[in-house]
């Protein structure tokens, strides 16, 4: 897989009459392809991973992969509490299909392994499989924390090539950008700003769905040292970052793509839709945002890839 670096968008699963809607799900992939994001993620928590059944998700990953170029690309979220199963899952995807081009893998949920469970936990699913590895550090979904020394004791794991982090501790993450080789991920959108700006490579936002071009855009101005530009940018994000994460995820992102009319809201229990009240509030910000221009950058830029992106409008509905 390329380094990775740069906005990866986590997709959203599409539901349409409780059947993951397929075509949808890759006219998403080649929107977000051609917005000129570094790679996709299927299967994670934006995409309701946790009510998909195991056939549903290979079936994500493939239906992705057939829109997308090769080279382009494409993460895998895992998860689990049992070692051994999630080990079976991995051997048995590798089996059937085209393996993605790495596996965002979680800690063990609820049962809140101590440090040394979890690097065996690692240690254990790379032998599973030989594709990368990028941990997912969120220790608000599986009450366990990666902790620094964790890491360094997986550091001779050459197939553990980096971490998403959403837990907030951007102390820790600048410490891990100064001693370790990994590639760290921002996952917690409301950081985005002050993550990249410490070192971070990059983002796997999931607020990023909404204008990708500002998020790559963003992304752009911090490594160019544009702090001044990137702040206003980020400031001018942050009230729809902190709308898309006040109901949980990713109801208030469907909500989103549906005022744009370009996915249904529609969940699996027991997900449900975002409440009028907090629409109301994202349709007025949605308004805002698609009215902001692409930024003008020079030297790093986002890649565009085919024609001139169409943003829709934000109709109130």
């Amino acid at each position: 897989m390329k380094q990775m670096q740069g906005i990866w968008i986590p997709l959203i699963t599409p539901i349409s009459g409780a059947e993951v809607d397929v075509p949808a799900l890759q006219k998403l992939a080649g929107h977000y392809f051609s917005a000129g994001v570094s790679g996709l993620v299927v299967c994670g928590s934006t995409g309701e991973a946790s009510m998909l059944s195991e056939g549903e998700k290979a079936q994500i990953l493939a239906a992705v992969q057939d829109v997308v170029p090769v080279g382009f690309p494409v993460m895998m979220g895992i998860g689990g509490s049992y070692t051994q199963r999630v080990a079976e899952k991995l051997t048995r995807l590798e089996k059937f299909g085209t393996p993605p081009d790495a596996y965002l893998i979680s800690t063990p949920a609820y049962v809140r392994p101590s440090q040394e469970g979890i690097a065996l936990h690692f240690r254990a699913l790379c032998e599973a499989t030989e594709q990368p590895i990028v941990l997912y550090n969120i220790p608000a979904r599986t009450g366990v924390h990666i902790e620094t020394s964790t890491l360094s004791a997986l550091s001779d794991c050459p197939q553990i090539i980096g971490m998403k982090d959403c837990s907030g501790r951007l102390e820790q993450a600048a410490r891990i950008l100064r001693t370790s080789p990994l590639r760290l991920m921002c996952g917690d959108d409301h950081l985005l700003s002050d993550f990249l700006s410490i070192g971070g490579h990059g983002a796997i936002s999931a607020a990023a769905h909404i204008r990708p071009d500002l998020f790559c855009a963003l992304y752009a101005m911090i490594r160019q040292g544009e702090t001044a530009r990137s702040l206003i940018l980020f400031q001018q994000l942050f009230p729809l970052i902190r709308l898309l994460h006040c109901e949980p995820n990713p109801a208030p992102l469907k909500a989103a793509l549906s005022l744009l009319g370009m996915a249904k809201e529609e969940f699996r229990l027991p997900m449900t839709p975002m409440s009028a009240s907090g629409k109301q509030y994202l349709a007025r910000e949605l308004e805002k945002l698609m009215q902001i221009p692409a930024p003008q950058l020079t030297g790093i830029s986002p890649a565009k890839r085919g024609t001139n992106l169409v943003f829709p409008s934000c109709v109130v509905r």
